[in-house]
């Protein structure tokens, strides 16, 4: 939480808080507590981090904290929830907020924008329903950094003119960006999560997929293959691909491989991913993860299990299997590289040489791209 004052909204103090976010994730991704810096001659404030993911600073009456976890849970004057025009979305933080709200703050959101005479804006507040906090503030969302300060601005004006002590931030502008776009060629999501796309066949996108399940000699009667769009799942997968490249210096890490599975499993996949409780459904040899083969005649034969039609069903999924090394059943997790115990592999394999499967213990670590159907 943050405790609001009038101060915050000189321009100076912006850009001292701006370079104080930034040592704090610099010294979060390091791993470290202790003092990011320490205060000095030129007036700069010292910024405390008691445990790992927590960050304070004290400025005056003004004490400011950076942390992890369920803005849900805090207990503040008012939370900040970015939302959409109409302040109705049901998505991410967002629909985390409501949901946990209840219905009677959708319906204040919902008479403010349908009141007589409203005319459109950036933010309104409401009740905070069943939540910790008192109130929310609900913004239109933002990812220009520009337009973030002046959200930020505004948030706190509000929180001076209404008294309020505190107010807590979620990570603004961290999802849909320029720098993290959805790939050109899927189709507009229409403001939806997920979308399953049909493949024309006979069409370029249609025939690499094909390419890629044939080039070994399996022969599949196809009737459909269908690309997953879930925006969620792909911006996870991606941030987690970027900070792989940085941790082990190379972009070697990603690969293309298949997964066998049964017609009850494909809706929650295609919504949340491959995840690694269901391991030990299929046999758990090399750690209890999520299995991926290198050759889809194995996916195809050995676990994609056919419906009351004789339809079955294997995903082509992009793997983030970065370094690897030979895994156990009893793995929970890829083990620790020599030397730095903190430092693990990213997936596990059946043999160093030439793997025929790869395991992963990350949810977002592998991207369900391609659903294909055959008999």
């Amino acid at each position: 939480c943050e405790t609001t004052s009038a101060a915050l909204l000189q321009e100076n103090l912006l850009q001292k808080l701006n370079m104080w976010f930034f040592q704090c994730f610099t010294r979060e991704f390091s791993g470290q507590t202790g003092n990011v810096q320490r205060g000095g001659s030129d007036g700069n404030c010292p910024v405390l981090s008691p445990s790992l993911g927590v960050y304070r600073m004290q400025m005056g009456q003004l004490a400011l904290e950076v942390s992890s976890g369920d803005i849900t849970k805090e207990t503040c004057d008012v939370i900040v929830n970015s939302s959409n025009q109409n302040f109705n979305l049901q998505a991410g933080v967002s629909k985390a907020i409501l949901d946990n709200a209840g219905p009677t703050v959708l319906l204040e959101c919902a008479q403010i924008v349908n009141s007589p005479g409203y005319m459109p804006r950036s933010m309104i507040l409401t009740s905070g329903g069943q939540l910790p906090s008192s109130n929310i503030i609900h913004i239109v969302g933002q990812n220009d950094a520009t337009k973030i300060k002046e959200m930020v601005q505004g948030v706190l004006k509000v929180c001076e003119e209404n008294k309020f002590r505190s107010v807590a931030f979620p990570a603004l502008g961290t999802g849909l960006s320029p720098d993290n776009p959805l790939p050109q060629h899927w189709d507009d999501m229409k403001g939806s999560i997920l979308k399953r796309v049909p493949l024309t066949a006979g069409t370029q996108e249609y025939n690499g997929v094909l390419a890629d399940v044939t080039k070994n000699g399996l022969s599949l009667n196809i009737t459909q293959i269908e690309r997953i769009q879930n925006t969620t799942l792909w911006q996870s997968y991606q941030l987690l691909k970027k900070q792989m490249e940085v941790k082990n210096k190379h972009t070697n890490n990603e690969r293309l491989l298949y997964h066998g599975t049964g017609a009850n499993s494909i809706d929650l996949i295609n919504s949340k991913g491959f995840n690694r409780s269901y391991a030990g459904m299929h046999g758990a040899m090399y750690g209890k993860g999520s299995y991926f083969a290198v050759d889809p005649a194995y996916s195809a034969g050995n676990y994609a299990q056919p419906d009351n039609k004789g339809h079955k069903r294997m995903y082509q999924a992009r793997v983030l299997v970065g370094d690897y090394t030979p895994g156990r059943s009893n793995m929970i997790a890829p083990p620790a590289k020599s030397g730095n115990a903190a430092d693990l592999y990213d997936s596990v394999t059946d043999r160093s040489n030439n793997p025929s499967m790869f395991i992963v213990f990350n949810d977002i670590q592998a991207y369900p791209e391609y659903l294909i159907t055959f008999t």
